[in-house]
């Protein structure tokens, strides 16, 4: 099926030529290609931060085709690959976990191909830059309706690297999250979804404890910021879908020095 719409994320930055190029040579084989970039800033290998910036972002655009590189294992015996979700899109990029839970988001995987046919690459191969000459002629190719059985090799979708992040641990009255994201507000994004949350009996408007490190934070489960004073912790269903801390006017990531990978206990109502 033919489909113009193909976004693009990477942490390759704005400085370099890297975006610049990819983008040429996705036009140079589709020049009817509307390619909507989700973001260039993810930092250097995080794949953490890519993965749940491509979660939260795909289920918001059109059905097209999605390009994804932070690549760390780029020349390495990493797969490159190309998913089919359940939705109808395809995302193409790197066996790393990178694109997994966007393809959660989307349905699930249901069609996985190891990209293994080089008459769809560009020639030669550079090891060290796949976006340009694996990725971006393959989403290119699949924009143009091109069947990803004739670029590589079926794989079982159960074989792909899993997700660098999952859902959080419920137990003991508690829910154990992991902060997969800081955003630029210095907010902890969770990987705790809002039911978990309500399954602890917490109610909007009222107190919750944080445990975040040696520390115990009390907060408010709030839905926006405005409902808590400035400098005050809240807990809230942040616009990607999943939990997140905050203060309002401040940053919870520097107050506590919280980063990706650290875990954030939610023990519920506060007493008292």
């Amino acid at each position: 099926m033919v489909n113009k719409i193909i976004t693009f994320a990477s942490d390759f930055g704005l400085s370099e030529e890297w975006v610049g190029t990819v983008k040429g040579v996705i036009l140079s084989i589709n020049p009817a290609a509307v390619i909507l970039d989700i973001a260039h800033d993810i930092p250097p290998f995080d794949i953490g931060k890519g993965s749940f910036l491509l979660a939260a972002a795909l289920p918001h655009v059109p059905v097209g085709v999605h390009l994804a590189v932070v690549d760390p294992g780029v020349g390495t015996s990493r797969l490159a690959v190309a998913l089919r979700a359940a939705r109808g899109d395809m995302l193409v990029g790197p066996d790393n976990g990178l694109l997994m839970p966007a393809a959660e988001r989307l349905g699930g995987v249901t069609e996985a191909y190891f990209l293994d046919n080089q008459e769809f690459f560009r020639r030669p191969v550079h090891p060290t830059f796949h976006a340009r000459d694996i990725f971006a002629p393959v989403a290119a190719h699949l924009s143009l309706g091109a069947d990803p059985r004739d670029m590589g090799s079926p794989m079982d979708p159960g074989n792909l690297v899993p997700a660098p992040w999952g859902r959080a641990r419920e137990g003991e009255g508690a829910v154990y999250a992991t902060v997969v994201d800081v955003d630029r507000f210095g907010s902890l994004r969770l990987n705790a979804h809002p039911e978990q949350v309500r399954a602890l009996g917490c109610r909007e408007g009222e107190g919750v404890i944080l445990g975040i490190g040696d520390e115990e934070v009390e907060a408010v489960l709030a839905s926006t910021f405005g409902e808590v004073e400035v400098g005050e912790a809240l807990l809230y269903e942040d616009s990607s879908g999943v939990m997140a801390a905050g203060v309002n006017g401040g940053s919870l990531a520097a107050r506590t020095g919280s980063c990706p990978g650290d875990i954030v206990i939610i023990y519920g109502p506060a007493v008292g």
